[in-house]
């Protein structure tokens, strides 16, 4: 199942990158009246070769290849606009650096930028139109009725583009459910709904409780090509996050390995001091305009330094750019639109420029640039008290970003708001690599880009 999302997100690649050369063929015979031939050819492909895969980079960095998005909206047009806005601007920045005179980038550059664009939005509209033809789409049945089959039902109709219908539940003690599709009360009706309504996937909501029955019913579905997957599967396949009331114990010991992560740790703690350094080194010049702009908006000092809960539950300071005023200031979790921010403040928090310092964190080992959000001890503590397994993502290095903070959502210190981040965060400790790790780094630059999350 997963392969087959990932064929698809690698057919877009595949298609996107022959649109990119399509363009550039057009866009030359719009501008020279016919197509490059012998060296004018090679020059033309090599160097727009190199823009191209820098194109490539900047669309998926733009969310481009998330097979929910659809392509019918504004948030589609936008994205859309500001990546082809960028690879415009790096093929320039590109030309300007390695000028080569066989070549007039200006006005060929623009027409290929334009050229592709119109031929991208119109490969996707027509993908999308159809992919969604019923014979292309997975019926979806789900055996139990949960709190998590039901999130997972009504995820799968708020992302008609990832070509999934929910066709039935089946529970003997559960007589409806909010999104509306039909519940199965008797075992062997699976079959006679299985064949109706077409459904090629049967979700297992708790394939430990499995009556003598009804195990019977589903093996008897294996001539009808029937493909069976557990929720907790499921769910972090089509939502990238684990969900916390479907695993248990047992989740951990078949998922979690640590020792087998030694190398990338290794690797990891490499790029964190390189990147830490680098960062400290391009951003000390601004630190006095920085410091300056905080102690004029409110008195107090630069820095803001916490107590925070590091790796294997132990404490460390973490220390920002302090963004919120000092007076009347009970130093409580802060929420949306917390009035204690300064104008200034929300300034470096939205850009993200009170993070910087955390490249100090980042040399002392205390943290990783990409990693679980970092929390105060004593409200781990109580966090821990209310939501199982909570005190798991303490098993690597918090960082500055993560997973959970590309999702796109804000979240609070509350009880329910971190029972969804730390379904963020064990999809991290499970899946934790080099190339989710550049996935986070490249869809951070986009949050901040586009003002999203915090």
């Amino acid at each position: 199942m997963q392969k087959n999302l990932k064929r698809r997100q690698f057919r877009l690649l595949l298609v996107d990158i022959l649109l990119m050369y399509a363009a550039l063929f057009l866009s030359y015979y719009a501008r020279h009246g016919d197509l490059p031939a012998g060296a004018a050819l090679a020059e033309h492909l090599f160097h727009f070769t190199i823009i191209f895969v820098m194109w490539a980079i900047v669309f998926y960095t733009a969310g481009m290849y998330r097979l929910e998005m659809a392509t019918d909206d504004l948030s589609f047009v936008r994205r859309l606009l500001i990546a082809l806005a960028v690879g415009g601007l790096l093929g320039a920045l590109y030309f300007y650096l390695i000028p080569d005179e066989t070549i007039n980038p200006k006005t060929l550059l623009a027409l290929v930028v334009l050229m592709f664009g119109a031929l991208f939005w119109a490969w996707r509209y027509l993908n999308t139109t159809l992919f969604h033809g019923k014979r292309q789409r997975i019926g979806v049945g789900f055996i139990g009725v949960t709190p998590e089959s039901q999130a997972m039902a009504e995820a799968l109709l708020q992302r008609p583009n990832l070509g999934y219908d929910v066709r039935f539940f089946y529970d003997e003690n559960v007589k409806a459910v909010e999104c509306g599709s039909p519940v199965l009360g008797y075992s062997p009706m699976i079959r006679h709904f299985v064949v109706d309504s077409d459904a090629d996937l049967l979700v297992l909501a708790n394939d430990k409780e499995l009556h003598q029955e009804l195990a019977r019913v589903l093996f008897g579905l294996l001539d009808l090509r029937v493909r069976y997957m557990r929720l907790p599967d499921f769910y972090e396949l089509i939502l990238r996050r684990v969900p916390i009331g479907a695993i248990n114990e047992t989740w951990f010991l078949e998922n979690i390995d640590l020792k087998s992560k030694r190398a990338y740790e290794g690797f990891k703690r490499a790029a964190d001091i390189v990147g830490a350094v680098v960062m400290l080194g391009i951003s000390l010049v601004f630190w006095p305009f920085i410091a300056l702009g905080v102690k004029l908006e409110s008195p107090g000092p630069v820095f803001f330094t916490q107590k925070r809960l590091g790796r294997f539950d132990r404490p460390f300071t973490m220390i920002k750019f302090r963004t919120m005023r000092m007076a009347d200031n009970d130093h409580s979790p802060t929420g949306v639109k917390d009035a204690r921010i300064t104008r200034f403040g929300n300034f470096l928090r939205s850009s993200r420029l009170d993070e910087i310092p955390q490249a100090l964190n980042i040399l002392r080992g205390d943290m990783s640039f990409i990693g679980p959000r970092p929390e105060r001890p004593e409200i781990a503590s109580s966090l821990a008290a209310a939501i199982p397994y909570y005190s798991q993502r303490h098993l690597v290095k918090p960082g500055i970003t993560g997973w959970d903070q590309v999702s796109g959502e804000y979240h609070s210190p509350s009880i329910e708001d971190t029972n969804k981040k730390l379904q963020f965060d064990l999809y991290y400790l499970k899946n934790m690599s080099p190339l989710l790790d550049l996935s986070i780094f490249f869809k951070t630059l986009v949050t901040v880009a586009m003002r999203e999350g915090r």
